[in-house]
């Protein structure tokens, strides 16, 4: 079942290493300034792309990379090809604590450089805690009772959400809406660097947890007679992506399908084996949304769109395709 080519996983990471470099160069190079070719260093273009776009297309990047390998940890964890990172809750908590900062004018309380950062990185802690609490009142740390309580809590948090929405002025409203779409516009180097402390342990420790996932999709009798402790395995991958997916809505608002979209297609090429599939994830998804912010940039130029309804129209197929696609499969094996 996880047998490949000896040289799958050079030519799978080297590819990813290849899109995400032609997506940093894309993403840099093209937008409304225009670059002029071996222009000077320190001409306006180039303070512009250093101070403006790179940023943009950095946290493009790192935001890539971590929904797109926390989807395929959750999807190898939780067995459902479905399962997005969306699904925990967490993204939910985060956008409710964000729409609670706007409705009562709190986005600036904080300065410039949070802005709703910090609310709506407590949302999303307090939807993980209450994920959790949860869990352990029903005494069973397993991936259907966490994704059961991942799923009432959007719920609640989406009614909370419009609740407040209705409440709100046009102008709250629109800021509200706006914030929800998803979108990175002015971006700074230290809101960028905000974002680090979050996702890179999620990130190390994600790429740690092939062999246990590899062994995992056996079944969960093999994955325990090979010494996976599956209670300590699955808090472990929902904490760390809990947490990292509540510090990557809090500073770009959700951005949905990446997640789901990036893992899929790695397995229909034939990445199979968890070893390969996440940091193949990890490369392919931030070059997939960086690739996905240039078009945001450029498609109505000089006006933006938001990077979260780009991702929705190519997610928004994609997904109708899988369930297709599955249902076509299960037909054929029954």
């Amino acid at each position: 079942m996880m047998q490949r080519s000896p040289r799958q996983p050079i030519l799978v990471l080297t590819g990813g290493v290849i899109f995400l470099l032609a997506a940093l160069a894309l993403g840099l190079s093209v937008g409304t300034t225009k670059i002029v070719p071996l222009g000077g260093l320190f001409d306006d273009a180039s303070r512009w792309i250093f101070h403006i776009r790179a940023p943009r297309v950095f946290l493009a990047a790192l935001l890539g990379a971590t929904l797109a390998m926390s989807g395929a940890a959750l999807q190898g964890l939780l067995r459902n090809p479905l399962v997005s990172p969306y699904t925990i809750g967490v993204s939910s908590g985060s956008s409710l604590g964000a729409v609670i900062a706007l409705r009562f004018g709190m986005e600036g309380i904080f300065g410039s450089l949070l802005g709703l950062f910090p609310m709506a990185l407590a949302g999303g802690m307090f939807s993980m805690l209450l994920l959790f609490a949860l869990s352990r009142r029903s005494r069973q740390w397993t991936g259907t009772t966490l994704l059961l309580s991942g799923i009432t809590i959007s719920f609640f948090c989406s009614a909370m959400i419009m609740f407040i929405q209705y409440t709100a002025t046009y102008q709250e409203s629109f800021k509200m809406v706006r914030w929800l779409m998803g979108t990175m516009d002015f971006i700074t180097w230290e809101q960028t660097a905000l974002l680090l402390p979050f996702v890179l342990p999620a990130l190390i420790y994600l790429n740690m947890v092939g062999d246990h996932l590899n062994l995992l999709t056996l079944g969960e009798d093999t994955a325990r007679s090979s010494g996976v402790s599956l209670s300590r395995l699955t808090i472990l991958i929902y904490l760390f992506v809990s947490i990292a997916v509540a510090a990557t809505v809090a500073l770009a608002g959700p951005i949905a399908f990446v997640g789901l979209i990036v893992p899929h297609i790695l397995r229909i090429s034939g990445v199979i084996s968890h070893r390969l599939l996440l940091p193949a994830s990890m490369l392919f998804g931030a070059g997939f949304l960086i690739f996905a912010d240039t078009v945001a940039r450029v498609i109505l130029a000089p006006q933006q769109v938001p990077v979260g309804v780009i991702t929705s129209l190519i997610g928004g197929p994609f997904f109708l395709f899988l369930l297709v696609h599955r249902g076509t499969t299960d037909t054929h094996s029954s």
